[in-house]
């Protein structure tokens, strides 16, 4: 394996899940990153060696098959060990399914640190990825297939046996938000088809993503409304009410309260870097 190895995802598409970047390195002695903040969430699985992540005023000293967790947001630093340095590889991904994944796999800004729980088939998925896109970087979809790989590794098996016996609430909500985004829904329509009551539902949100339902809708439908505008020649008006918006002021407000840019400049932007590209 070379010393360092990178790749940087050309995907600007707003989406479930998205790829940006990975790589992977053979650290140096005493070899350190930071403090910093990163953007999108980053997935480092040890490789071989040892070294430490510091976080929340807390250090998790890791070694080899053992990874750590590092949020958007959060000021992180790590440093490869003094006498057996670490080799390691990253992934950075995103998307509004991510918080799901995450738990999923038992991660989450509480739970920052994870093991191979596929006998060695993480390493062997995260590999594959990083090989797969110096090869086939071209082909989203096959990326995207490979990242749904690596996750399946570290999937907590007791935590969806839960699940399967007791539907978590909140998954109920978001089926719900996913296939009924484009209609005119009310929140007290989401909580009616859970079979709970709206301040529970909203207790629910607060607690899983830190959002109210409402916020969670608007937010999806604008993430929607991104891709659209990334991927089609549909008109403004056409958009809005494809995600549900049922005028165009309404999306134009709650689109500029989030990107700060009118869904025109968004789109205007997006073509100046096509043609830059």
């Amino acid at each position: 394996m070379k010393s360092k190895l990178e790749f940087t995802s050309k995907s600007k598409l707003s989406r479930a899940l998205t790829l940006y970047y990975g790589g992977s390195e053979v650290c140096a002695h005493s070899h350190s990153f930071g403090p910093a903040i990163r953007q999108h969430y980053l997935l480092h699985y040890i490789l071989n060696g040892k070294g430490k992540y510091y976080v929340n005023n807390k250090c998790y000293e890791l070694k080899k098959g053992e990874g750590f967790l590092i949020c958007p947001g959060k000021s992180t630093y790590y440093k490869a060990d003094k006498e057996d340095p670490w080799e390691y590889c990253w992934i950075s991904f995103d998307g509004y399914d991510t918080g799901t994944i995450l738990k999923s796999c038992g991660l989450s800004k509480e739970n920052l640190v994870f093991k191979d729980n596929g006998n060695g088939s993480f390493k062997d998925n995260i590999l594959t990825l990083i090989h797969n896109y110096e090869i086939n970087s071209n082909n989203e979809y096959a990326l995207l297939g490979q990242l749904y790989l690596c996750f399946s590794s570290i999937y907590d098996l007791s935590d969806s046996k839960e699940r399967n016996t007791c539907e978590s609430y909140a998954d109920k909500a978001l089926d719900y938000i996913y296939n009924h985004f484009s209609y005119d829904i009310k929140i007290s329509d989401i909580a009616k088809y859970v079979g709970i009551d709206r301040t529970y539902l909203y207790k629910i949100f607060i607690e899983e993503y830190n959002i109210s339902p409402q916020q969670y809708l608007i937010s999806f439908r604008l993430n929607t409304a991104v891709n659209l505008l990334e991927t089609t020649k549909m008109n403004i008006t056409e958009i809005s009410y494809s995600c549900g918006f049922r005028d165009t002021p309404t999306f134009y407000k709650h689109f500029k309260k989030q990107f700060n840019v009118t869904p025109i400049q968004y789109r205007k932007s997006i073509i100046d870097y096509i043609k830059l590209s």
